[in-house]
């Protein structure tokens, strides 16, 4: 409590110690030179929570944190207030029961009339739920800082009288402006936005001025380094008691990622309606042959030569209607990660062989002059060499396909350090630079003239360069321009020269043997498929019979005892799979051959079939030379 010896009723004494008593929201108390309390108001009780009783002749350093004791805050700011006169004390505090309070307060010195310091006053308030309040705003403007720059969003204001326009560092960044450009008025930043866009953006902030609506646009802008982003701009126009309107805020938001899928999507869209469009072209140009010459031949108007041109036109429009197929379900297996690589230490040189040979057909169908150059040493490298001949083929047959009729094409292998570096170059129509940087995207194929109309379905090109991949390789494309002829390099990783190459499996027996067996049944649910496959088995089964479903299958594997069974898988009720799995259990077929025939060729197709019982997994469709083989090595085995 205040107490003084000498004071007068009514004195200024009387009257200050009055003031002190009674002020109830400041905590003021008087501390000697060592911080040892000497006098203690009612406010000092009520914010601090000690009475006087249990304060007086104690340290006040008590009401500071254990933290700030631990520094020495209390006797640095004792040591300012003697030496200075004052020492500002805005930090938290503890109550007796351990609360913490955030208190405002200065202490004073008290000096005689030598100026001699005789003790210090200190004044306290407690703005403890103010300073909440501070930290909780700021607390809530940081996450929300935080969420804007997270959603890549930015906030501005444009005040309409004066025409200052203020946007946050968050917005600045999205437009791409730079530390020293200022924005400062509306123009400012329409300067800012894309110049095709500028016109636009200027009407709907000019149209929400006058009418008072809300603002939803979307423009381009354009970083520093030339890249173009996309911006939705959303604001609303606030009015003062008047109706006239004083301001605008909203935020930006960068929508480039949505942007560039909405394009990539419609890309994506017209490429498809172009690829189905030549689908349909590229599948009635093999049928259209094939038709004509089934009824031709149903006339019976050819002669022994005319038939043997016919089984040849037909025999290169099915292998053209494979192929597309093949293509097809290659890019779907590859990109679903389905295709595995057969490796082992390939000579490049045979590669090159048989890729050559494939490709003739169409090299020579065009008078092309193909100039091979192969290295005069081994090179080898680690791969499937089917999948590094497909590659070789696709980059020959569109060198071919884009070249004029008695054009050049130049075939390279040679060894760079340590690659190998397979050159397919041309003198053909070659390529703009817009289509070079695409040329190896899915359903691309250059100008569709009308002595190119077996173009293929643009799938050749994005195949090698999914298989060149998949071999650690890269493959390139140029172009010196339309005219001027094309280059494609293929770059795989080369092994030494020394590399072992793998001992060749030759086939048991000569393909001239004749090869027969006694009885094969033919189970498809399709009758055409069916009787067609039993015509090609002829000359290589003594007798051959049909079923077109399960139980028709298991009656005749019963009563005709088939050495080899040719199992479809898709047929009704009961699949190929169970076909297989119940023929095994049948007693008299322990050494029979049992084969899935499938229009379903992937990894996990034959897979399932060997899990069922299968030995082999024939795709549809299957040839007369594959039977042959099969049937060869059925023969050695027994």
């Amino acid at each position: 409590m205040w107490e003084s010896k000498t004071e007068q009723p009514g004195s200024e004494a009387e009257l200050f110690r009055l003031l002190v008593e009674n002020t109830r929201d400041y905590a003021i108390f008087v501390v000697d030179l060592e911080g040892r309390v000497l006098t203690w108001n009612p406010g000092a009780e009520r914010v601090l929570g000690y009475t006087d009783e249990e304060i007086l002749g104690r340290s006040s350093f008590i009401t500071f944190t254990p933290e700030d004791r631990r520094l020495g805050i209390p006797e640095r700011e004792l040591q300012v207030a003697l030496r200075e006169g004052r020492a500002d004390d805005d930090r938290w505090h503890m109550r007796k029961d351990g609360t913490p309070l955030w208190v405002s307060g200065v202490m004073l010195a008290l000096k005689d009339e030598a100026g001699r310091p005789r003790a210090c006053a200190k004044v306290m308030r407690d703005f403890t739920q103010a300073k909440r309040a501070v930290e909780a705003l700021r607390d809530s403007e940081g996450r929300l800082r935080v969420a804007i720059t997270a959603a890549r969003m930015g906030t501005w204001l444009w005040r309409i009288a004066t025409d200052e326009q203020l946007l946050d560092d968050s917005l600045r960044q999205l437009m791409g402006l730079r530390a020293d450009e200022d924005v400062r008025s509306l123009e400012d930043f329409l300067r800012s936005v894309h110049p095709e866009d500028r016109d636009w953006v200027r009407s709907e902030f000019e149209r929400c001025h006058r009418e008072g609506g809300d603002l939803n646009v979307e423009f381009r802008v354009t970083w520093p380094d030339g890249s173009l982003h996309w911006l939705k701009d959303q604001g609303k126009v606030f009015a003062g008691p008047d109706g006239q309107p004083l301001f605008m805020t909203g935020a930006a938001m960068d929508i480039t990622d949505r942007v560039r899928a909405e394009q990539a999507l419609r890309e994506a869209d017209r490429r498809k309606d172009e690829f189905l469009a030549m689908l349909g072209h590229e599948l009635r140009n093999p049928l259209a042959p094939l038709r004509s010459v089934v009824e031709t031949l149903r006339l019976r108007k050819l002669d022994d030569a005319g038939l043997t041109r016919a089984y040849a036109m037909m025999e290169r429009q099915i292998s053209h209607l494979v192929r597309l197929v093949d293509d097809l379900l290659d890019v779907s297996r590859i990109t679903r990660g389905l295709v595995q690589l057969h490796r082992e230490i390939v000579e490049l040189s045979q590669v090159v062989d048989q890729a050559v040979e494939m490709a003739a057909p169409a090299v020579e169908a065009r008078r092309h002059e193909l100039h091979v150059s192969l290295p005069r040493k081994p090179l080898r490298v680690e791969g499937d060499a089917t999948r590094l001949t497909q590659v070789v083929f696709n980059l020959l047959n569109n060198a071919a396909k884009y070249t004029d009729p008695g054009g050049r094409i130049w075939l390279t292998v040679e060894r760079e350090d340590d690659l190998a570096v397979v050159r397919v170059r041309d003198n053909g129509m070659g390529m703009p630079p817009e289509l070079v940087s695409k040329v190896f995207d899915l359903f691309t194929q250059g100008e569709r003239a009308p002595d190119r109309s077996q173009g293929g379905l643009g799938l050749g090109l994005t195949l090698v360069k999914q298989l060149v991949e998949m071999h650690g390789g890269r493959v390139q494309a140029s172009s010196a321009g339309a005219g001027k002829g094309s280059e494609f390099v293929v770059r795989l990783p080369a092994l030494a020269s020394e590399a072992a190459l793998p001992q060749p499996v030759g086939l048991p027996g000569r393909p001239s043997e004749r090869v027969q067996v006694a009885r094969i049944l033919v189970v498809d649910d399709n009758f055409d498929v069916a009787e067609s496959l039993t015509w090609l088995l002829q000359g290589l089964a003594d007798e051959t019979r049909m079923a077109h479903s399960g139980p028709e299958a298991m009656e005749a594997a019963r009563t005709f005892r088939p050495d080899v069974i040719l199992c479809d898988i898709g047929l009704p009720g009961m699949d190929g799979y169970e076909v297989c799995r119940r023929l095994r259990q049948l007693s008299g077929l322990e050494k029979a051959l049992i084969v899935a025939v499938s229009g379903y060729g992937d990894e996990q197709d034959r897979r399932r079939s060997w899990e069922a019982g299968f030995d082999q997994h024939l795709v549809k469709p299957v040839s007369r030379a594959m039977l042959e083989v099969m049937l060869r090595e059925m023969a050695a085995r027994r």
